[in-house]
């Protein structure tokens, strides 16, 4: 028996075209550094910064009441369980162990630019309790 050459190639198109669809995780940094959509480490959790919910932040070239803050929504793992929680820069979040620090956001907001979701970058500590 004969098997046409069209036939061996459709079981070869379907695997190309699924694997098409597969999608390769990002690396994790080790740094504590993170931008929009990357994870990092920071003591034993993993962090990933997911979205700016506010940032309100004095603009540097402005004079302010208020200093403003910012807070980004978060995916923290920790010890193999995952939440999506709200961080807001420089106050702690409790963790079984610890507490996650936001403790810097750049680039500063200025009045006559505004900031793109691409250029923000930020920092995370764990202090162990």
């Amino acid at each position: 028996m004969r098997i046409a050459p069209t036939t061996l190639a459709l079981p070869a198109l379907a695997l190309l075209a699924l694997g098409g669809c597969a999608t390769i995780p990002s690396p994790v940094r080790s740094d504590g550094f993170a931008r929009l959509g990357e994870a990092t480490r920071a003591g034993p959790l993993v962090v990933r910064a997911d979205e700016v919910q506010e940032d309100s932040r004095c603009p540097m070239n402005a004079r302010c009441i208020w200093a403003g803050r910012v807070v980004l929504a978060v995916t923290v793992t920790d010890a193999g369980s995952t939440q999506r929680r709200s961080v807001t820069l420089g106050e702690p979040s409790l963790t079984r162990d610890g507490a996650l620090v936001l403790d810097s956001v750049e680039p500063p907001t200025r009045t006559d630019v505004p900031i793109r979701r691409g250029d923000y970058r930020f920092h995370f500590r764990y202090d162990p309790r």
